[in-house]
């Protein structure tokens, strides 16, 4: 017999630890269950008609209005947003739901694998200098000089004063299978997702515009308050917008062969413009613009789906599979093809773990629908 009590409480944990940015608790280190408890929970969660049961019963909880009902009741600091409540909410939630956490034992299935290579994604990123060197940065190495600090998953830029009028520009480069994090010298931190480059002074010139550009791919940034700079904006450019801010935390995903950029504002407010248009976003809002259009696309979006990715998880409501496919591929660096077309607008909706391996991840997702596939190499098929 589960105790669900105890379900409840492992599940607080890992909200409160997602909340103060830790680590979370996991189903096998906890010590609220018995090894028998443990092992009757695994013997559920391989059940393929009890998992699609779970998810059937996520579907059904309206986060908006169950979030105000619990607002209601709870003294949140002043500096804790919806999204961070939600975001930990949902996790916790589906951990009492599916345990997604923890790895499913997929002893019980049988799907096909052949000399598999595919492995998870990693803190890892290529430093190109401004006199053209390049520097490897992972977990293995720590790179230091006169301007950069880095500790293996990041690298800080000092605030050194320079009276150089001449801007020196340093590229960060994430592979597939890789993400990042960089501290500018202004203190706005960016964190780059799979696939992704950004272009940045080593400082800026006190005075104008703090200008960086994502050349392409994702990027979730929290910029450093105008007011900090003298009155100095911030700007990022990607190929085909502007986004300008005086202090604010947004997501830009403009993925390399993709149709549209993608803009999700957290808080604050942003300024978009590109050669004909300008719109301005406001937290909680989404603007698409694609590049057969010339206008901002705007709508009002669940954010904690489109910034996930930060926190370590994938989110997906309602998600085609074509869609899923493309962000596993640049996450696990490996090449899927649908041969089904079918299956390619086939919905699915879950939180996932980015550190399960590729097969739990497959196998979640065809526990809700009739999907198959087969792995050889870093090559998946989707039947």
């Amino acid at each position: 017999m589960i105790n669900f009590n105890k379900i409840i409480i492992l599940s607080k944990q890992i909200a409160a630890s997602l909340l103060k940015d830790e680590k979370a608790e996991s189903l096998e280190s906890s010590d609220l269950f018995s090894q028998e408890e443990k092992d009757n929970i695994l013997k559920r969660l391989t059940d393929k008609s009890e998992i699609a049961s779970r998810f059937q019963l996520k579907n059904k909880i309206d986060k908006k209005e169950d979030w105000q009902s619990l607002k209601s009741k709870l003294h949140l600091p002043k500096k804790t947003y919806y999204w961070q409540y939600a975001t930990a909410a949902s996790i916790a939630l589906i951990m009492a739901l599916t345990f997604v956490y923890h790895k499913i034992d997929t002893q019980k299935v049988d799907p096909v694998l052949v000399d598999t290579k595919i492995e998870i994604g990693t803190d890892k990123a290529i430093l190109t200098l401004s006199d053209g060197s390049t520097v490897l940065l992972d977990s293995t190495n720590v790179y230091q000089n006169k301007s950069v600090n880095g500790n293996g998953n990041k690298i800080t830029y000092g605030s050194a004063e320079s009276n150089n009028q001449e801007l020196e520009f340093n590229y960060l480069t994430v592979p597939r299978g890789g993400q990042y994090h960089v501290e500018l010298s202004d203190g706005t931190e960016v964190w780059l997702n799979s696939e992704s480059q950004l272009k940045y002074p080593v400082n800026f010139i006190e005075g104008n515009p703090r200008e960086v550009e994502l050349v392409y791919g994702e990027a979730y940034l929290e910029v450093s308050k105008s007011t900090k700079h003298n009155g100095d904006t911030f700007t990022l450019k990607t190929k085909e917008q502007n986004l300008t801010v005086l202090g604010t935390i947004f997501n830009v995903n403009a993925v390399k062969n993709e149709t549209e950029i993608i803009t999700t504002l957290v808080e604050g407010s942003i300024l978009l413009s590109n050669d004909l248009n300008t719109s301005i976003l406001v937290p909680s809002q989404q603007a698409r613009l694609s590049q057969d259009k010339s206008d901002f696309e705007i709508s009002t979006v669940e954010v904690e789906e489109f910034i996930s990715w930060r926190n370590g998880v994938f989110s997906f409501t309602n998600k085609s599979l074509k869609d899923i496919m493309k962000v596993l591929s640049r996450w696990y660096d490996v090449d899927i093809l649908i041969v089904n077309e079918e299956m390619e607008n086939v919905g699915f909706t879950g939180v996932l773990n980015k550190q399960q391996s590729i097969e739990n991840i497959l196998e979640i997702i065809k526990s809700t629908n009739n999907m198959n596939y087969k792995i050889e190499n870093k090559h998946i098929t989707i039947e």
